[in-house]
């Protein structure tokens, strides 16, 4: 999803952005939420060592205005198409020549006020918990990456501030299997119940273009919403084509029913968006850390996800490393939205290659069990 309501956000590793699968939309609750990849542990770059080095990541935020190109949206040079251009944020509403509509093929940020402070300040929480590692402010047009958090590190350990790197970190094999849901009765029946309700829609959406005139419609629909703007935008594989336009028709996208709440949970990465007012004065090389450098050290082995199986991967952070403190800076901020109410919610949940593969197997048992029944019923 890199684009939703003007915002971009993308979460990177390896030097680029992690493809993104099952999108989904929850606009009663402005939140977007997909599935990424842990990327493989590398090899250590010391060769006494024979332990795999955890993958860092890191998160990019940029605030959308208008003509500013997409960020990663340029394909790749062919032959055929050696100087590709990104996709472009397009303009403001009444800047064009039809009012009330957008130029372009991304939706920009639209401020609610005349001050030219207004500007949309980013929490990041990691796996359910309830208090953030990171708050940033973000600057329009420009990209804001989020890679550490700050710390204080003890005065017996020299004193001052500190900072330590985003980290996947891989969960022991023994763990997961002990924990792992084999008779399928919490994962497999909420995908089997998400698949139905999309199987059903599809359906439904079929039957109601039987008909010539129901065709025409939605025909000269999909055309009207083909050649505005989309909302959401995801990252995918193929790098010929970086980024995909998502369709609020588009099965297994948009939805807005309660049973589509996911609750906070281990594998997960949160960034909610709230629009403020940075009216206050800058100042550089201030802060109060939240968090001590030894915070958490042993505080994420026992991560479940929300079905209260063990994860395969959680987050992580590196040892921490100096930090000067004349390259921060901090400012106050007067929000606009209420603190239960944020602007935007972007949702990262990840997945490792063994978690990822159990689920497709669970799934897939079952969607067979099923078939089988149903030919014996008939």
């Amino acid at each position: 999803m890199p684009c939703f309501k003007g915002i971009a956000v993308s979460v990177h590793a390896e030097g680029a952005p992690l493809p993104e699968y099952s999108v989904q939309k929850q606009s009663r609750v402005s939140r977007v939420n997909t599935y990424i990849p842990v990327p493989k542990p590398k090899i250590p770059q010391d060769p006494s060592s024979n332990k795999p080095e955890p993958s860092k990541f890191a998160i990019s935020i940029t605030l959308l205005t208008p003509g500013l190109p997409v960020p990663y949206s340029t394909p790749k040079p062919t032959a055929d198409h050696p100087y590709p251009q990104p996709q472009t944020v397009g303009g403001l509403p009444g800047s064009g020549s039809s009012r009330g509509t957008y130029n372009g093929s991304i939706s920009p940020y639209v401020p609610i006020t005349k001050s030219e402070n207004e500007t949309i300040a980013a929490y990041i929480y990691f796996d359910g918990r309830g208090k953030e590692e990171v708050a940033t402010l973000l600057r329009p047009g420009e990209e804001t990456w989020v890679n550490s958090r700050w710390v204080q590190v003890p005065d017996s350990e020299g004193g001052g501030l500190a900072e330590r790197e985003f980290l996947f970190r891989e969960v022991g094999l023994e763990r997961w299997l002990n924990g792992l849901d084999l008779d399928g009765q919490d994962a497999a029946a909420k995908l089997e119940k998400r698949r139905q309700k999309f199987e059903k829609r599809r359906r439904r959406k079929k039957e109601e273009i039987n008909s010539d005139d129901d065709l025409a419609d939605a025909m000269s629909s999909s055309a009207r919403k083909a050649s505005g703007p989309r909302s959401v935008l995801r990252y995918g594989a193929d790098q010929s084509s970086p980024v995909e336009k998502l369709s609020d028709d588009d099965d297994d996208f948009s939805s807005d029913s309660d049973d589509d709440d996911l609750p906070e949970a281990a594998g997960q990465i949160k960034v909610a968006m709230f629009r403020v007012l940075a009216s206050g004065e800058i100042k550089r090389g201030e802060y109060s850390p939240q968090f001590d450098a030894h915070d958490d050290d042993e505080g994420r082995e026992n991560g479940k996800d929300s079905d209260g199986a063990d994860i395969d991967h959680t987050t992580s952070f590196a040892k921490p490393k100096t930090l000067d403190p004349k390259s921060i800076s901090t400012q106050t901020v007067t929000g606009i939205d209420g603190p239960e109410k944020p602007f935007a919610v972007f949702t990262f949940f990840y997945r490792g290659e063994r978690k990822s593969q159990a689920y497709f197997t669970q799934h897939t048992a079952n969607n067979i069990l099923q078939d089988n029944c149903r030919r014996w019923a008939s």
